[in-house]
């Protein structure tokens, strides 16, 4: 009977031993680099400094209009046709009359000149009305107004944005009749947190892809971070520049997802297992000489790691698995690798 009881209390004694320890399995602290990526979607767009306006330098008639807007041009493609104005036409013809009258008249007059019949006014007065005829006739031909009929064609390749005239259209001196975006010249606006904002400066790298098209990966670099969130989407717009060649892949509107790799400063990291949290935020157990010790902590994750800010001891080892049924001060025991 004495030796019933004796193995009772026993195996109560290892029992009650038992649950008072957890199996667990420790790792050591280490100090690293994180990188935190951060993504976001936007859209591909012209850059503003890529655009040019197509116009006349005079009035007249779109005699036959070659483009629509969206269509892709290149270099010396025709856009549309131009017929100058009746009028313009005149106002040339009048000039190239006014030089040529200019030019006759300064020849009699040197001749009279020569024969001292003019005076030095004489001769002074028609070379200025021969330079001034010269100067508009000059204007004249600058304005083209001597072409009754021109093709404009496309000075770059390019992307037609807009036509802002049709075909038989008569417009004024000046007025836009196209607008081309340099193929070579496009941005990304990405939208991203607000909070994440903080953390992306200018020349930054970006990784691109097309969201229909993700096995295609175009680079660029942070242009710009918008100083105010977008009231439509609440996101901060990150302005990417591409490069030339990736550029002359996309279109304006193309939608694009942007990865930005952020690289912090060296912190105290931690497998993600190893940080828990409840009503109190984020803590840990780390093994204090076979014992678990909790330490609260605050955590941020790059994905893979989690650096961690606390008072800790860094030499100790932290609990990464069977930290869930631990409580500070119960006994530990370690698995066996």
């Amino acid at each position: 009977m004495r030796n019933r009881i004796f193995l009772f209390l026993l195996f109560f004694s290892f029992s009650a031993h038992a649950e008072d320890s957890v199996l667990v399995k420790t790792e050591p602290m280490r100090k690293e680099a994180l990188t935190f990526r951060i993504s976001g979607y936007g859209t591909v767009f012209p850059d503003p400094s890529g655009i040019e306006n197509i116009s006349e330098p005079r009035s007249g008639q779109i005699a036959r209009l070659s483009v629509i807007a969206g269509q892709v041009v290149k270099r010396g493609d025709t856009l549309f046709e131009f017929a100058t104005d009746p009028h313009e036409a005149n106002a040339f013809a009048q000039a190239r009359s006014a030089l040529e009258l200019a030019g006759s008249d300064l020849d009699h007059m040197t001749r009279l000149f020569n024969q001292q019949l003019a005076t030095n006014a004489q001769l002074a007065f028609a070379k200025k009305a021969l330079q001034d005829a010269r100067s508009a006739y000059q204007a004249q031909q600058a304005l083209g107004a001597g072409k009754t009929r021109e093709t404009v064609r496309a000075p770059f390749d390019g992307v037609v944005l807009s036509c802002l005239a049709s075909q038989g259209d008569r417009i004024a001196a000046g007025k836009t009749v196209l607008q081309i975006a340099r193929r070579d010249g496009f941005l990304a606006r990405i939208g991203i947190q607000p909070e994440e904002a903080l953390r992306v400066k200018t020349g930054m790298k970006v990784s691109l892809f097309p969201v229909f098209d993700t096995s295609l990966t175009l680079q660029g670099e942070v242009g710009e971070v918008q100083g105010m969130i977008d009231p439509g989407t609440r996101l901060v717009d990150v302005i990417v520049k591409l490069g030339r060649k990736d550029s002359s892949d996309l279109v304006p509107g193309m939608k694009l997802k942007g990865e930005i790799d952020i690289h912090g400063a060296s912190e105290w990291v931690v497998p993600r297992s190893a940080v828990l949290t409840d009503e109190n935020g984020a803590y840990l157990f780390q093994d204090d000489k076979g014992y678990a010790r909790r330490v609260n902590v605050s955590a941020k994750e790059d994905g893979k790691n989690t650096a961690v800010q606390g008072k800790f001891d860094p030499d100790l080892p932290v609990v990464v698995l069977g930290n869930y049924e631990l409580k500070n001060g119960m006994k530990l025991r370690k698995a066996r690798p």
